[in-house]
C-alpha cells in the first residue's frame, strides 16, 4: 500500500458523499439543464484518468471511489440524454409564466 494511500480513500470518500446529494436532487426530479455538457464530459474525462491511474498503480483508495463517481457520472449523462425533450419544455413552458406575469404587472 502507497504511502497516505487512506488519506486518498477518505478524499474520495468524502467527495462521493458530496456528490450523491448532486445525484439524489437529479434522481427525485429529473432536472439536468444547470449541469451543461461540457461540465460532464469533462468530469467524465477526468474521472476516467484519475481511474486508470489508480488501476495501474493498484491505487484502491483512487479506483474505486473514481469508479463510483463515473458511475454517478454515467446516470448524470443518461438522464441528460433522456430526458431532454422534457428540459426544454419545461424551460419553454416557465418562459412563458414569465411573460403572462410581466404582462399582469404592467
Amino acid at each position: 500500500m502507497p504511502k497516505l494511500e487512506a488519506l486518498v480513500g477518505m478524499a474520495g470518500t468524502i467527495g462521493l458523499i458530496s456528490f450523491s446529494t448532486l445525484l439524489q436532487r437529479i434522481y427525485k426530479t429529473h432536472n439536468t439543464e444547470s449541469l451543461p455538457w461540457a461540465w460532464i464530459c469533462m468530469n467524465i474525462s477526468a474521472q476516467l484518468l484519475s481511474f486508470t491511474y489508480g488501476v495501474a498503480n493498484h491505487a484502491y483508495g483512487i479506483f474505486i471511489p473514481n469508479s463510483l463517481f463515473l458511475c454517478g457520472l454515467l446516470y448524470i449523462l443518461y438522464v441528460k440524454i433522456i430526458y431532454k425533450d422534457s428540459e426544454k419544455e419545461d424551460g419553454k413552458k416557465k418562459k412563458d409564466d414569465d411573460e403572462k406575469n410581466d404582462e399582469k404587472n404592467e
